[in-house]
């Protein structure tokens, strides 16, 4: 599920524009066969183009195996992968070409828009075809990709947002791991003491994707009865209390701790504490082998609450090659291929029925937050907002912004 920026898997692709065309080439006659034709199931034959965000080499790699997979159990069917920095402009820019991938990543952020946009394919039809159940998938993930009763994607991991720590630092602080806004202030204030220059306790992403965990723990909502909220006292105290660690010297974005991301401050050691998901591993042991980390919950505010991250699998309305496009899809959500793609430590399975042994430290603080993780699910447009809102959260976090101001352009935006 981040970075992503995180990231990423979730994270929520930032906008530069660019024309990306895709050419899909099938076997033989140069056309697929037309879908419920048994034989095409039976023998398929073809390329298949997918598309995703760049996320780093260590999700790159993982993927590229579980394709590899794929390929080895339909040899005459070839994936030609790539991703995009620039993912949601280019997909924007293929939607308008009618020259979208035959599969793609499709944000639970921007789905309710594009599948609003009639741009998402249906896979209602297909699923019913095939009889391919989506019983095995937690609803509240599913339904990120549907409207109207319909199927548009199927979610092909999640990550909740948890805590990660650097527990050499916390010890040489002598501070356990904080479970409460107070705890998180005071543990702050004594690991001061022992970063190094440069360094701050706590990473702070200028994101909404990670601050909006505290908007919820203050019993704050930015969408209240279908009408913009963010005035209200309850994210206004959530916002404040998350910006106010920077205020008060006790955390920093990335970009002040020498990192791009907080996963990285963290691996650097400019940062004690930070706020990210399952996606952190592998990333940590493979970039910093020697630091000594783990996942903790997220702390307590007024309430107990964080935020879970999903993407599925989807075909556009206009992709060129959907018969294997569905193939694709059925193995890489399903418990197959969702298992070798989870198994890897990456992200979680979206899926009840695929149970995995994970390597690295434990997840249970992440699966334990599944009852009271709020899914990223807004209404059509809101990808936005939420554009709108990081642009003026970096803006308070440099001091050219207040965050009556910010919240206030929000409500504007929402509105």
């Amino acid at each position: 599920m981040k970075r992503v920026q995180a990231r990423r898997r979730y994270r929520l692709a930032a906008c530069v524009g660019v024309l990306v065309a895709v050419s899909v080439v099938a076997a033989g006659s140069g056309q697929s066969k037309p879908y419920g034709d048994a034989s095409a199931e039976a023998t398929p034959s073809g390329t298949v183009t997918l598309r995703g965000w760049s996320v780093g080499a260590t999700e790159e790699q993982l993927l590229r195996q579980v394709i590899a997979a794929f390929e080895r159990k339909y040899p005459r069917i070839d994936v030609n992968y790539d991703s995009l920095g620039s993912y949601d402009q280019a997909m924007l820019a293929s939607f308008s070409a009618r020259r979208p991938p035959d599969v793609f990543y499709l944000n639970s952020e921007v789905a309710p828009t594009w599948i609003q946009q009639g741009v998402i394919e249906s896979l209602d039809s297909r699923i019913k075809a095939d009889k391919f159940s989506t019983k095995p998938f937690f609803p509240s993930l599913l339904n990120a990709f549907k409207r109207g009763g319909k199927v548009y994607g199927l979610p092909k991991d999640w990550s909740p947002l948890a805590m990660q720590v650097n527990t050499q630092l916390l010890q040489r602080a002598g501070v356990k791991v904080p479970t409460t806004w107070a705890q998180l202030r005071t543990a702050a204030q004594k690991l001061r003491s022992v970063m190094p220059a440069g360094g701050k306790p706590i990473c702070l992403a200028s994101e909404w994707q990670r601050m909006l965990a505290f908007v919820y723990q203050n019993h704050g909502a930015p969408l209240k009865k279908g009408q913009p909220n963010f005035n209200s006292p309850g994210v206004r105290g959530g916002v404040n209390f998350y910006v106010g660690l920077q205020k008060a010297g006790l955390g920093d974005r990335p970009s002040a701790l020498g990192a791009g991301w907080c996963g990285e401050a963290l691996g650097k050691g400019t940062a004690a504490i930070a706020f990210e998901g399952n996606w952190v591993y592998p990333y940590l042991p493979d970039n910093f082998p020697n630091i000594r980390w783990r996942y903790a919950p997220m702390v307590k505010g007024k309430a107990t609450a964080t935020l879970a991250f999903t993407v599925a699998y989807s075909m556009g309305r206009h992709s060129s090659n959907k018969t294997l496009g569905w193939i694709l899809i059925k193995y890489l959500a399903g418990r197959e291929g969702m298992r070798i793609w989870t198994s890897k430590g990456l992200a979680l399975p979206s899926r009840s029925d695929v149970k995995v042994k994970f390597p690295g430290p434990s997840r249970a603080p992440l699966l334990n937050s599944a009852k009271v993780a709020r899914p990223w699910i807004w209404p059509a447009g809101w990808n936005k907002v939420w554009e709108v809102g990081n642009n003026e959260l970096t803006a308070v976090f440099e001091g050219k912004q207040t965050v009556d101001g910010m919240l206030q352009r929000m409500q504007d935006e929402a509105r």
